[in-house]
């Protein structure tokens, strides 16, 4: 009896340390203090709008008027020849050194923050005041559509509707019309 015991022992040992290896190696697979979370619970309308929101950031303004004191530094090839003037290209339609613009941008950026800090309601004011502020501006299909995704998330559906439905009149070709229309529909609800 003591030998079939001894090579069973012998036998499950090595099943067991493997499961243990496998084990160790699912753990350290995962990243380093992840934590899982169920997001059963999450509404599909909150989904949504956070994916517009990050679409909405990704077309918005490039220019961070933080930089505008930024230095760029030149390293020459050698045996190149070297001229004694510092070139300065430029660049058409360049308005990052442009203080009304910078301020534009930077009025832009605010109702953006307060939209990504959760302050809906004073996001939804903020875009409202941009667009009464910069009519003409070249944000303001990004301002409108902004607009109507804070008053829509903050329970305005009619003024959310109203600003979508403007964003897609004014703007047919904007590449945000097929997530208007999407928000339109969820709206409707």
């Amino acid at each position: 009896m003591k030998p079939i015991s001894l090579i069973a022992l012998f036998m499950l040992f090595p099943l067991s340390a493997l499961a243990a290896d496998a084990e160790r190696t699912a753990d350290k697979a995962r990243a380093p203090g992840a934590v899982v979370q169920k997001v059963e619970g999450e509404s599909p309308f909150k989904r949504l709008m956070e994916e517009m929101w990050a679409k909405l950031r990704s077309y918005g303004p490039r220019l961070s008027t933080t930089d505008a004191g930024r230095t760029t530094q030149v390293a020459g090839v050698r045996g190149a020849e070297s001229t004694a003037s510092q070139l300065k290209p430029y660049w058409k339609g360049d308005r990052a050194n442009d203080p009304a613009y910078a301020q534009e941008v930077d009025a832009f950026n605010k109702a953006q923050e307060l939209a990504d800090a959760g302050d809906l309601p004073q996001s939804a004011k903020a875009f409202d005041d941009f667009l009464k502020a910069y009519p003409k501006s070249t944000l303001k299909p990004n301002a409108q559509f902004g607009a109507g995704l804070s008053h829509g998330a903050s329970g305005q559906k009619d003024k959310g509707l109203a600003a979508l439905n403007g964003f897609i009149k004014d703007n047919p070709k904007h590449p945000l019309v097929p997530e208007a229309q999407r928000l339109i529909a969820e709206l409707q609800k």
